[in-house]
Parts: structure tokens; C-alpha cells; sequence
């Protein structure tokens, strides 16, 4: 059975009625574009939490740097929680609009920077960093590695980071219909033989969004990060633990939430309000067999290069008898046959 989302009904061609989101826009082509900028500022989770904390930690003489500013909506808010300088920094050219916005918003002072962290340059130091760098399950964009390089570099010692802290979480998916979905070349659909590629989709992580009941109840912590002191993105997230029952596991949801300040929190998991993140799904390209007397051992190993790179995660779960191993990279480095 399906619910909330998913519940669409018959899809052409798509027997099982389940469509994925597609998978997100590479960087220079999403962020030159208002729609993009417009579903993440329909996202009242995240624009409103941002704005309770900017309100919570902004003071008089608060100097901010807000690093990927979009449409310069966090920078509008500090300014409005009465900071008294607010750099706003973008690579991409949309940061134009984002000066007129700020203007016709009767805030003419941001100093906007079309910049990136490497020709970054700024007279002095921030009291507040924010940043709204989150990908799709924390690391998908990459933007982590520039925003530690902004911090090292013009964050004040004692200075604020928003968000303070951020975690990452996963659950074992036990609903067979999202499996079904990614199998779809091995029906040979039309009576074409797609076995070349019947596997890939299922060595391949998608976007969902999925009710707690699809998953596996026994949730696993794969760690948190302290924005102020973590010194680079983690290149290996792992957790151990028991499943609840015995049945087979599809692949792995994988989420993060937030503590953009002590006082302010959100999630983007399956329980949590929906949120534009969704979250995503690492399939196996075969089900796994789990049962409670055996710890697992879940691993995920996020994208770990520039942005402009195919962002590709890889990803094991392993009982101590059976492993399952996928590398996504994998389905982007196969070459075509030499003949054609």
C-alpha cells in the first residue's frame, strides 16, 4: 500500500503507481533559476526556522556573513533582527536579483559578493556565519568544504555558526514498491531486452519521500557534526544496530536534521513535517535478509568532490555473514561497448 505522496495512482507504462522525484539539478543550472529559489522559499520549515534563529542570536553590532545567499532572504532577515553589517556572498549570477530584492525590501546596505570561497575577500571578520549549504541528505551539493574554508577565514574566534549542528540518520527500507519501481528495465518493457542496464536505477540513489511505516521502526545514528569545530566533511558515516523483526531490506533512507541554534531544530526524516530535502534512498539491487539476532553494520560513504562533479555516493549494510556493497560511481564510469 501506498501513502501520502506516493499515493498517485496508475502511472503509463509504471505498473506499480510509484514516481520518485527526479534526482536535483546540478549547480550552475538550478541556481540561475527563480523556480529553485522559489521551492526553497515554500519550504516554511526551513525559511521560518532560519528566521527564529537569526532572530535568537543576531545583536546590535553583528557583523554577519551569509554564505550562498540565494536570494539574499537570510541576509534580509539578519538585517531586519538588527545586524549592523551583512555580507552577502553567491557564485551565482542570480545574486544580481538578489541586490535589487534587497533594495526594493529597504535594505540597501548588504554588501553583496558575487564571489566563491577561494576569491573571496572581506575586510574583517564575522561575528555570525549562516548558511543555508544543506544538499539533499546533508552532502549532495558539496558545499560543505567551501563553507569550512569561509569559517577558517573570516568567522571571529568565539563566533556563531548557523547552523550549529547537523546529523545524519537512516532506516532500512521494507517497502517492496520502491524496489519494484527501480526494476523497471528488468521487465524488458515494450519486449525490448534492457538487461545492459536492467540494474542500474538499483545502484543508483533517488530522492523519496516516505511514510515511518515503510521503513524498518529501528533508526540508525550515523553521527553528528559540530559546524564550529569540524575540520572537513566526514568521508565515512557508519552505525551499527538490530532490526525490530525479521523481513527483507530494500535498500536504505537516508535523512538529516538541524540544530540551527541550541533553542531551534528541524528534521527532513520521514516523521518529521515535509520538507523540500525529502529524503534518499539507496537501494540494493537485491533484498537483503534481515533478522534481529544479528547486529548490522550500515555505512555511507557521501559524495566527496566539486560541485560540478556527478555527485556519487556509495553504500554497504553487512550482517557479519552477507554484505552488500554498492558504488555509484560505478554506473557512471561504465564505458559503451568498442563496437556499436
Amino acid at each position: 500500500m501506498l501513502h501520502g505522496d506516493l499515493a498517485r495512482g496508475p502511472v503509463p507504462l509504471c505498473p506499480w503507481g510509484v514516481k520518485s522525484p527526479p534526482p536535483p539539478a546540478p549547480f550552475a543550472e538550478s541556481y540561475r533559476d527563480a523556480s529553485t529559489h522559489q521551492m526553497m522559499l515554500e519550504d516554511v520549515v526551513r525559511t521560518t526556522s532560519y528566521n527564529d534563529a537569526l532572530q535568537e542570536v543576531v545583536q546590535e553590532d553583528s557583523r554577519v556573513i551569509d554564505f550562498g545567499t540565494g536570494t539574499g532572504i537570510l541576509s534580509i532577515f539578519a538585517m531586519r533582527h538588527g545586524a549592523a553589517h551583512v555580507d552577502a556572498v553567491d557564485r551565482s549570477s542570480f545574486i544580481q536579483h538578489a541586490k535589487q530584492i534587497a533594495i526594493d525590501s529597504g535594505h540597501p546596505d548588504i554588501v553583496f559578493h558575487h564571489a566563491n570561497h577561494e576569491n573571496l575577500q572581506l575586510p574583517e571578520r564575522a561575528d555570525i556565519l549562516v548558511s543555508e549549504w544543506m544538499g539533499h541528505c546533508l552532502f549532495y551539493e558539496a558545499m560543505m568544504t567551501p563553507l569550512l574554508s569561509v569559517r577558517d577565514r573570516y568567522l571571529k574566534e568565539g563566533g556563531i555558526m548557523v547552523p550549529a549542528r547537523v546529523s545524519v540518520h537512516a532506516a532500512l527500507m521494507t517497502d517492496e514498491s520502491y524496489h519494484e519501481e527501480r526494476a523497471f528495465f528488468m521487465g524488458n518493457p515494450y519486449g525490448v531486452n534492457f538487461s545492459s542496464i536492467a540494474d542500474q536505477p538499483l545502484r543508483q540513489a533517488r530522492l523519496v519521500r516516505v511514510q515511518p511505516e515503510q521503513l524498518d521502526p529501528q533508526y540508525f545514528d550515523l553521527g553528528t557534526i559540530d559546524m564550529k569545530t569540524v575540520k572537513e566533511q566526514p568521508r565515512r558515516l557508519t552505525a551499527k544496530g538490530h532490526v525490530r523483526q525479521a523481513g527483507l531490506a530494500y535498500g536504505i533512507v537516508a535523512w538529516f536534521s538541524c540544530d540551527l541554534t541550541d533553542k531551534i531544530s528541524f528534521g527532513t526524516g520521514p516523521h518529521d513535517p515535509p520538507t523540500h530535502w525529502d529524503q534518499m534512498f539507496l537501494p540494493f539491487v537485491d533484498p537483503f535478509v534481515v533478522v534481529p539476532d544479528r547486529e548490522l553494520t550500515l555505512e555511507l560513504r557521501p559524495p566527496y568532490g566539486p560541485e560540478e562533479e556527478d555527485p556519487a555516493w556509495s553504500w554497504s549494510l553487512s550482517d557479519g555473514e552477507d554484505l552488500v556493497a554498492i558504488d555509484e560511481q560505478d554506473t557512471f564510469d561504465e564505458t559503451a561497448p568498442d563496437e556499436v
